[in-house]
């Protein structure tokens, strides 16, 4: 039911401590905020997401000191947002039966005194994860630690509620292959009713200002101050090598958050240019992807709307060894002597997986655009080596003195009940980037043949690209247990 003015705003409990704690901060000289008191109000608000606009019921509760000396700082403590929320809010949720919801409020407020008001927003108000059922109303809470303000003149400080924006992700309660769907809420406080949180009497000092009158120093007569304090929930908390990227214009509001990841497979075949030879390498035979779907995730408030990024991790399969089946390749030594070798590229750490996608669906393709970075660190060795037909022993340590970083990005885009456009990392597609080929070293049995193969084969800006085939994702039927392989494209 929804909360109209004609109820009870506010409910003050203050006790005989509370009493003593206020004469204490009546007496000049204390320089802090005395004794307590719990204000509790509950509001109407009317929210809107990209399902819709709907009623929400909003009760805020708050500790606030009974007086502050002027000067003094005046912490607001033990916020507490419970959240009374229409289902229809959510709109379109992830499969499954029970998704978990959870996410992070901002609540803007005013601090008014003698007429004169300052905002001061209340953000980073933590929502725990917690299951939900659909088609029910949920109820949800948000707590966290919120700025300081200081009264600069004596008189009346007045806390009230402004505009109220959420932010919340939505993730299967299996931690299956469905992404998190993350839902911005906003919402906009119902005109006929008092906005009032609370107030802190603020006495006139002896060697203070004037009643009514501002601290010329302060510029108003009240300046709010934020403290850099932690709202950081214990799973945000968790330290990890894995930290999700800046994303330019937007503010990370989740996470990250670690899930438990969802085992996939699949083939990658394509081609690497090696510009020093304006040719390119084939690899025709498929290699074998295992991948770790959907381990972390964390979302952002943009500009142009909410993101979402996803870390999966994977490695390549050949034979028990984490490379690509090795490919011949032909190319020309000191100039024009033709050589053909195999080539070994196996990966050296666990491939880099990262996926920023559009929170909501754009309201005229209703699809979802999202972006695909792999990255790899890759060994390149050469060996079977012939010149001209014939045979030449570059030993069995032929390779880059270290790692090549190849990075390859695919851009595609999802929809509800059609099939998805580009590349994304469930359905494949394309993959395309650059890397710099390291010089090599180890290169042959009897002579140095190093700088031979670092003239012919290493340099900047080799282009390559990769087509990815669709995933066996566990416990989802399709393409498995076998996915099919895909050909070289150009």
């Amino acid at each position: 039911m929804r909360m109209k003015s004609s109820r009870p705003r506010r409910v003050v409990q203050a006790g005989a401590v509370g009493a003593m704690a206020l004469l204490a901060g009546l007496m000049p000289g204390t320089g802090v905020a005395g004794g307590t008191h719990v204000a509790e109000s509950r509001f109407g608000y009317s929210c809107t997401s990209a399902s819709g606009r709907h009623e929400a019921d909003v009760t805020v509760s708050v500790e606030l000191p009974l007086s502050s000396p002027v000067g003094a700082t005046v912490q607001p403590e033990h916020v507490r947002l419970g959240l009374a929320l229409a289902p229809e809010l959510l709109g379109e949720l992830p499969e499954g039966a029970q998704p978990k919801l959870s996410g992070a409020a901002r609540l803007e407020t005013a601090v008014t005194q003698n007429g004169v008001s300052a905002d001061v927003m209340w953000e980073g108000l933590q929502i725990p994860e917690s299951t939900i059922t659909p088609e029910q109303d949920m109820a949800v809470e948000a707590t966290g630690a919120v700025p300081t303000v200081t009264p600069r003149s004596s008189g009346a400080m007045v806390f009230t509620a402004g505009r109220l924006q959420l932010d919340l992700v939505a993730r299967p309660a299996d931690a299956g292959p469905a992404d998190p769907a993350v839902i911005s809420v906003s919402c906009t406080a119902d005109a006929d009713q008092s906005a009032e949180l609370g107030t802190v009497e603020v006495p006139a000092s002896p060697d203070g200002p004037v009643t009514g009158t501002p601290d010329p120093d302060a510029g108003g007569v009240v300046s709010p101050k934020v403290e850099a304090r932690s709202t950081d929930t214990e799973e945000q908390a968790k330290t990890s090598e894995v930290e999700p990227p800046e994303l330019p214009g937007c503010k990370l509001f989740y996470g990250p958050i670690s899930v438990p990841a969802t085992g996939a497979h699949g083939y990658m075949a394509g081609y690497a240019n090696v510009n020093k030879q304006k040719a390119a390498m084939e690899f025709r035979d498929p290699a074998h992807l295992r991948l770790q779907l959907q381990s972390m995730f964390a979302a952002y408030t943009c500009p142009t709307g909410g993101l979402t990024w996803i870390h999966s991790e994977g490695t390549m399969d050949y034979n028990g060894k984490p490379q690509m089946p090795p490919a011949r390749s032909t190319f020309l030594t000191f100039g024009f002597m033709p050589t053909t070798a195999t080539v070994e590229m196996s990966i050296t750490d666990p491939i880099n997986i990262e996926t920023v996608y559009q929170s909501v669906q754009d309201p005229v393709t209703k699809r979802r655009a999202e972006t695909t970075t792999s990255t790899a660190h890759v060994s390149v060795r050469l060996y079977d080596v012939k010149v001209n037909g014939t045979p030449l022993d570059v030993g069995p340590n032929c390779r880059t003195v270290r790692p090549m970083e190849l990075v390859l990005t695919g851009k595609g885009s999802t929809g509800l009940n059609v099939p998805d456009e580009g590349y994304t990392v469930k359905s494949g597609g394309p993959l395309t980037g650059y890397s710099d080929v390291p010089p090599f070293s180890g290169c042959g049995a009897t002579e140095d043949l190093d700088n031979v193969f670092t003239a012919s084969v290493s340099g900047t800006g080799n282009y390559t690209k990769m087509m990815q085939g669709p995933l066996c994702v566990n416990n989802v039927p399709l393409h498995c247990p076998e996915p099919p392989k895909p050909k070289p494209e150009r």
